[in-house]
């Protein structure tokens, strides 16, 4: 977590900045066009650009990119289930089965 703590120091414009010029990097790195990318997803190349620039976009369209990117493995980490939360143990804290009746 210390590696990324310099990222609470900067404003979300600039995190969503570093977020569409990595896109973009990604892109033009797999040779796909904004149009390519437009017909792939489903996204207008003028989102995309929107995106890349760092402009506040949904999240579905988001994800749409990393999809059409095929890069949505980088999403993986948000995904993973980390079981119930300490306040749900304590509330059930009680009424979990000891043993079968």
């Amino acid at each position: 977590m210390e590696q990324y703590a310099d990222l609470y120091f900067i404003s979300d414009v600039e995190i969503m900045r570093r977020i569409g010029r990595k896109l973009r990097t990604i892109r033009l790195n797999s040779n796909i066009t904004r149009e390519e990318l437009q017909r792939i997803t489903g996204i207008h190349k003028k989102t995309i650009g929107d995106l890349e620039s760092g402009k506040n976009v949904t999240m579905a369209t988001f994800i749409a990119v990393l999809r059409g990117l095929q890069i949505l493995e980088h999403a993986e980490e948000m995904l993973k289930d980390d079981g119930p939360s300490p306040v749900m143990i304590a509330k059930l804290q009680g009424k979990i089965p000891q043993r079968a009746r």
